[in-house]
């Protein structure tokens, strides 16, 4: 298989729950410590050796985008960046399938700006080196206290197959705690095969109708269990600063500050 090259960056969300900062900057480009949320990761891109960034925005945020590209030029160079558009907020599948004409049959990674980590390596130099290696879908995972797994897509895990990475036997979106397979959920980062693109359009054209969030990833990475596909995940060991909540947000303000 082809070696990694492109990111696919979901950026459409109209970031509800970071108002009111979003009213009038789209999430992805709220400034935390005096960059944008979009800029840490474009700068984890170039250091992971990602050759061509596809952002997936909203029709009515792409002059935004544009300006911050056209602005922070020369530190993107090297990167090929794309536009392409997700009209509604259909769900986090649903924006990643509108890369796929760019994606075409090659390996990518994905990533959200909701959450910025820290790792040295950086978190996709090595997401990119165990996909080379094993040649199959892995996602980035977080262990968490179990009174926090409602809130997350939580993996069961089917062995271990070296430290901190393991075979994944199922996904449960937001369980109850007593139902929970583990406390390792799914964070903001996955390198993926074309076969996980070819669930999302096998899964979309079954949709009988298009409603808010109706499209996840998460159900494309279900289908391939079920198909008995590989997956695997990558137990996170750096800092992870959820920056989706208000909360979350002005926490990771404080700590990037302090250091």
């Amino acid at each position: 298989m082809k070696k990694i090259t492109k990111l696919v960056l979901p950026v459409a969300g109209i970031g509800k729950r970071l108002r009111p900062l979003t009213w009038r900057t789209p999430k992805a480009l709220v400034p935390l410590n005096g960059d944008p949320l979009l800029g840490y990761v474009l700068r984890e891109a170039k250091e992971s050796g990602i050759e061509e960034v596809i952002l997936v925005v909203s029709p009515n945020h792409e002059k935004y985008f544009k300006k911050y590209l056209s602005i922070n030029s020369l530190k993107l160079e090297g990167l090929k960046i794309h536009f392409r558009f997700q009209e509604k907020p259909l769900g986090t599948g649903h924006a990643v399938l509108q890369a796929a004409d760019l994606v075409k049959k090659d390996p990518f990674v994905v990533r959200y700006c909701d959450d910025l980590l820290s790792h040295d390596p950086p978190p996709l130099v090595s997401l990119i080196k165990l996909f080379h290696d094993y040649q199959a879908p892995i996602l980035l995972l977080e262990r968490v206290p179990r009174k926090f797994v409602p809130r997350y897509g939580v993996v069961g895990i089917k062995r271990s197959e070296r430290r901190r990475f393991y075979q994944i036997s199922e996904i449960v979106e937001k369980p109850k705690i007593s139902e929970a397979p583990s406390n390792l959920t799914i964070v903001g980062g996955y390198a993926l095969t074309p076969a996980i693109l070819r669930n999302l359009k096998n899964l979309e054209r079954g949709l009988a109708s298009l409603n808010e969030d109706v499209l996840g990833i998460t159900e494309a990475f279900q289908k391939e269990l079920e198909a008995h596909g590989l997956i695997y995940g990558w137990e996170f060991g750096g800092r992870r600063l959820d920056c989706g909540t208000i909360k979350g947000f002005r926490n990771a303000e404080e700590i990037l500050r302090q250091n």
